[in-house]
């Protein structure tokens, strides 16, 4: 039986030149790739990508875990395990305990967001540059246009 999915990314680049390889499976290796370093750096601060997003969004405003899970496009099982790291950390805390209460900064996480952005420029430009100033527009010229929410993965039935 033949096949009509055709990844990209042979070690051969001869090979990956297929009219129709699967783009999905191509962008998910190259954000692996982009991704990895950064992820890397971000470890040496003891924060995951996900909890970094989250605190450069509160350092925006105040939101609720729904909130944030809309502003970041993610679920909310990675947003709520990421909110309780932080929480546990005191990087981030709550004004009540009612269940959309808003989410905020507290000092020490003011501080780390701090400290990245003094080293953020670097980080970025070498990414930009790995990818091509256009090509990163592009993508976050796309980012900006999707949808505000994730569609459900299982909708089930509706009337």
């Amino acid at each position: 039986m033949s096949l009509s999915l055709r990844l990209a990314g042979e070690w051969d680049s001869s090979l990956s030149r297929i009219p129709d390889a699967c783009v999905c499976t191509a962008l998910r290796t190259l954000t692996h790739f982009v991704t990895r370093p950064m992820a890397r750096w971000l470890a040496g601060f003891g924060i995951t990508l996900t909890e970094f997003q989250i605190l450069v969004t509160l350092h925006e405003s105040p939101r609720s875990a729904l909130a944030l899970t809309r502003r970041l496009r993610l679920h909310a099982a990675p947003v709520s395990r990421s909110l309780a790291r932080l929480r546990e950390r005191e990087m981030v805390t709550r004004t009540s305990r009612r269940r959309f209460a808003p989410w905020s900064l507290t000092d020490s996480g003011r501080k780390h967001l701090e400290v990245l952005d003094v080293l953020w420029p670097e980080v970025d430009r070498a990414t930009r540059e790995m990818l091509g100033g256009e090509f990163a527009q592009r993508v976050i010229t796309l980012v900006d246009q999707l949808p505000k929410t994730l569609p459900p993965e299982h909708p089930g039935w509706s009337d």
